[in-house]
């Protein structure tokens, strides 16, 4: 006979069923929790990391512009030297054409001063060489002078034209300046302005060159006792005027000859003892200082030469 279960008693199968049930619940439960859990971790972890990444990204950010204001920074800096050195570069250029300039204008004195200090010389030579040929021609003639090319003096020494303390020409002193006379009428007219008639016998291209021919009386330092002369001073004048009136009265033509100022080229001068010889005062010094000197001066290149030595100059 077939055994009742008790009412109100749940089977044994299906209590065991609902057990299982309920342990899959809780499992499900468990797993549910953990999957939330996990969830909530993640979410906490994406939000951590988004709050992380968000950081850096503020601070690659804030770096960012903070680099870019330094290289603003940098930038106008750059601009600024840039401007800067340009500011310099032209200033240096002004100052390039500035010294360029002045190279330019001294190198155009420097051709002028060049230019003139040749002329001189080329004066200065041809003073020389006449010098030279007015003494040849002389010592031809026997008359011994001396001459000082360099100071472009002629010396004529006082034994050959006067008495010691007297300005009245001896008879040797008359003919050496005869001599010297015709000597000088010849050579003269190609070193000033002179009549066509007398410059004949020029060199091609023979220019008017002296300033003044002086004749120049010199003595010694002792004081003249007695006599015609008060002093030095008088002596020295009268041997110097009466050493230029021998010498126009034989070449007359002399008186004609002029310098670059249409002015008379030869004159008298008086030194008495100031300008010596040799500064001693032994007999031989006082013999060589009483003298007649014939002082050959060269004169000034004129406006006009100076001007054409300009264009000379610049044109090179």
């Amino acid at each position: 006979m077939e055994q009742l279960e008790p009412v109100g008693q749940v089977p044994r199968e299906e209590e065991s069923y609902l057990a299982s049930v309920s342990d899959l619940m809780v499992g499900l439960l468990f797993v549910f929790i953990i999957l939330l859990s996990a969830f909530g971790l993640s979410y906490r972890i994406s939000e951590y990391q988004a709050s992380l990444t968000e950081q850096r990204a503020r601070k690659a950010e804030a770096e960012a512009l903070e680099a870019r204001a330094d290289l603003d920074d940098a930038g106008r800096q750059a601009l600024d030297e840039r401007e800067r050195y340009a500011s310099e570069i032209a200033s240096l250029e002004e100052e390039r054409g500035r010294l360029q300039a002045e190279i330019d204008r001294l190198g155009e004195q420097r051709r002028e001063v060049d230019a003139l200090t040749s002329n001189l010389a080329e004066r200065d030579g041809a003073r020389r060489g006449m010098l030279q040929q007015v003494q040849d021609l002389l010592a031809a003639r026997d008359v011994d002078i001396s001459i000082e090319p360099e100071n472009g003096v002629l010396r004529l020494p006082e034994e050959l034209l006067f008495e010691s303390g007297e300005a009245v020409l001896r008879e040797d002193g008359e003919r050496a300046l005869r001599e010297l006379a015709y000597v000088l009428a010849r050579a003269l007219p190609c070193y000033a302005l002179a009549p066509e008639a007398a410059q004949l016998d020029c060199a091609r291209g023979a220019s008017p060159i002296l300033e003044t021919v002086l004749i120049e009386g010199h003595t010694d330092s002792r004081p003249v006792s007695g006599g015609t002369f008060a002093d030095n001073w008088a002596l020295a004048a009268q041997r110097g005027a009466n050493t230029f009136k021998a010498l126009v009265r034989y070449e007359p033509s002399l008186e004609l000859l002029r310098n670059p100022d249409g002015e008379s080229l030869l004159g008298v001068s008086s030194y008495e003892s100031r300008r010596p010889v040799v500064a001693d005062d032994t007999p031989e010094a006082r013999r060589l200082n009483r003298r007649i000197d014939v002082r050959f001066v060269v004169a000034a290149p004129s406006s006009e030469e100076l001007a054409d030595l300009r264009r000379r100059a610049g044109g090179e």
